[in-house]
């Protein structure tokens, strides 16, 4: 029988030619993974491996060898995963990537809710605003438009926003009281929800829609939080989630203003992703609390 850390020391070997970075890939010292493979060789009964110049490679039995050890390796990860799914406890590891964006949202507190209520389990929140790196992980949180993956998609509703100013700056700004007037005073558009720079579409149930011209800010950050408090500070109006907005009215009542309610924003999508098929106790928890937060925030359509 072989033993797994031998058979993934050797496939890591394989795919990176060279000890050190091996090791480093697999968090061991050099000497533990020599001792795998050396381990590993004895059970097959002959060499592997060959140094040439700076690199390890496969010999012929290496060769011939690896395309089982990866049959061998996925057959184990397969078994866990069928084994994991049929565990009544929540428990082991769950690793979760959302959209930088939503780091200063509800998502942190609702995490923390959940390890709390399943002290078993273990949670790494990553967040990003690569959407390809959704897939390093068993669950992915994405706000606005998909792209191509690995897994299922399942949009939790709509996140609505509108445009915000502080009360001082609503102020001393009137033609935030007409449409046409928005092109002619400052904006706070570090944050780009709906595209880089450029103009912004609005919809009036009755006047139809309007596209307004909007500045191209000298900073941008895909922390939404930055936005909220250049704006609270009275730099100028600009696009905020409505949510957060009604957090922070609870401990600065008054801080902000909605511009022009009548006129709406697009909306923006919010995704849930994550694997086909049979999932672990832990993921189908998780993703049960997790749309049950969001009832409240999101708007369903």
């Amino acid at each position: 029988m072989y033993d797994i850390n031998d058979l993934y020391s050797f496939i890591t070997l394989i795919e990176t030619e060279n000890l050190t970075k091996a090791a480093k890939q697999l968090e061991v010292s050099k000497s533990t993974l020599s001792r795998r493979i050396s381990h590993l060789e004895a059970c097959v009964g002959q060499a592997l491996l060959l140094r040439q110049a700076n690199k390890i490679l496969p010999n012929a039995a290496g060769k011939a060898f690896y395309p089982h050890a990866c049959k061998i390796l996925d057959a184990t990860k397969l078994a866990q995963k069928t084994i994991d799914t049929l565990q009544d406890s929540v428990v082991g590891e769950l690793t979760i990537t959302a959209y930088y964006g939503l780091a200063r949202s509800w998502l942190p507190k609702e995490i923390i809710k959940f390890a709390d209520n399943h002290p078993e389990i273990s949670i790494s929140l990553k967040t990003t605003s690569i959407f390809s790196e959704l897939e390093q992980s068993d669950i992915g949180i994405w706000l606005g438009t998909l792209q191509p993956s690995k897994f299922k998609e399942e949009m939790l509703g709509h996140l609505t926003c509108g445009l915000y100013a502080s009360k001082t700056f609503q102020q001393e700004n009137t033609k935030l009281e007409d449409i046409d007037g928005l092109e002619d005073i400052p904006w706070v558009n570090f944050h780009h929800f709906y595209q880089p720079a450029g103009d912004l579409e609005l919809r009036h149930a009755e006047d139809g829609r309007k596209r307004v011209q909007i500045p191209k800010s000298q900073i941008w950050t895909d922390q939404i939080a930055m936005q909220l408090e250049q704006i609270a500070r009275g730099k100028g109006v600009g696009v905020l989630p409505d949510y957060m907005v009604a957090m922070r009215e609870k401990h600065h009542p008054g801080d902000l203003v909605r511009v022009l309610p009548q006129w709406q924003l697009p909306l923006i999508p919010v995704y849930l992703l994550y694997p086909y098929g049979s999932l672990p106790k832990r993921m189908s928890e998780f993703l049960h609390h997790f749309r049950n937060s969001t009832l409240t925030i999101l708007e369903k359509q």
